[in-house]
């Protein structure tokens, strides 16, 4: 089933234009398939056709800015390639993505992970027949194939271009002083190290040579309490945080662009433990929780496969991985919870005004 660009289709009951095609090949398993971009002819809203000839697999997805795995299981993960081009497309030959694949329960909707190298895409949408794909009529493409330039897409970054001169010449000062703000912000292991709250109990030797290092909480026995702090110290600036509500356990995992730390009672139920180490030794050890009871440590497993295994499979691709094998299943992330909504606030409040205190539990640094 081959389609070409200004070919008008009939999906799912609606007319769509085809201004695009992209040809990936997944090296895991040397299997191509095509995502044709797709432009409804009623609103021009863009939607990807994906047609898989080879599992006899079909599906319309559109992008969204995030995704809610909850209730989806994954069905597949690779490495893809983009083998050809052509038509109004922002991917050329060579250019290549790690992505994963989930299903709902009925196995009908799908969403979909890529991560590129400047950032992740999500995507949502669900399977077809492959009766409910058909030609309507061909009309002349507009463009030859591979070398379509959009002409609005042209300006536009023409017009942006100009802006971001203009921008760079009237704020450099202000720039260049955000830059060193932005250089001398705080990790969770400086806070952690400096601030006698914490008291440093022990590190775990990772691969990679890799470690995590483990504090105890002296300030406070209450785990939301010591989250809160931390974020507070990095001023809010994670990716995901979300409390385990699922076993009832309450440890609080925290994610960053660098760091990966979790919040979590000690097995003897005595104290609080904080355990920090790069996402390197996430990705690379297979090392239990230290002191951690059954729940916190299947859960500080399962919260950096759900967030981060993905994204660092781009970053860390010539190390081995435990996770590659990892089966448990991943956990239900809410944007919406507690801690990320606090997260966000303290982001926003730092803005214009960041602590030089690093925050604290009232004894400071």
């Amino acid at each position: 089933m081959l389609f070409s660009t200004g070919d008008i289709l009939q999906i799912d009951g609606q007319e769509y234009r085809v201004v695009g095609k992209i040809t990936y090949r997944n090296t895991v398993d040397n299997c191509c398939w095509d995502e044709y971009r797709i432009l409804s002819v009623m609103g021009n809203m863009e939607a990807w056709l994906s047609i898989d000839e080879v599992y006899k697999e079909y599906s319309i997805s559109r992008v969204v800015f995030r995704a809610d795995l909850g209730g989806y299981h994954e069905v597949d993960r690779g490495r893809e390639i983009a083998m050809s081009v052509y038509g109004d497309v922002d991917v050329e030959v060579g250019d290549s993505a790690y992505f994963a694949e989930y299903e709902d329960i009925t196995e009908e909707k799908i969403v979909s992970e890529e991560v590129w190298d400047d950032g992740t895409e999500y995507s949502e949408g669900y399977y077809l027949d492959v009766n409910e794909i058909g030609l309507v009529r061909s009309e002349p493409a507009t463009v030859s194939a591979g070398s379509y330039q959009n002409p609005k897409r042209v300006l536009k970054a023409f017009k942006v271009g100009i802006v971001i001169v203009v921008v760079l010449i009237i704020f450099i000062p202000i720039l260049v002083s955000a830059l060193d703000i932005i250089i001398s912000d705080e990790t969770i292991a400086d806070y952690l190290e400096e601030n006698p709250n914490y008291t440093y109990s022990t590190s775990i030797t990772g691969h990679e040579q890799q470690k995590a290092d483990v504090y105890e909480a002296t300030a406070s026995n209450d785990v939301g309490t010591i989250a809160k702090d931390i974020i507070d110290a990095i001023e809010g600036e994670t990716e995901y945080v979300q409390e385990d509500t699922e076993d009832s356990d309450g440890s609080v995992a925290i994610l960053t662009d660098e760091e990966y730390c979790i919040v979590y009672r000690s097995e003897e139920g005595s104290g609080i433990l904080v355990q920090i180490s790069d996402r390197k030794y996430a990705y690379t050890s297979d090392n239990d929780l230290y002191h951690g009871t059954r729940r916190s440590r299947r859960y500080y497993r399962r919260f950096y496969y759900s967030t981060g295994y993905t994204y660092d499979m781009g970053r860390y691709n010539s190390y081995s991985s435990p996770y590659s094998s990892y089966s448990d299943v991943k956990i239900n992330y809410n944007s919406a919870n507690t801690y990320n909504i606090y997260s966000g606030s303290v982001r926003q409040s730092s803005v214009g005004s960041r602590s030089s205190s690093g925050g604290g539990l009232s004894g400071g640094k």
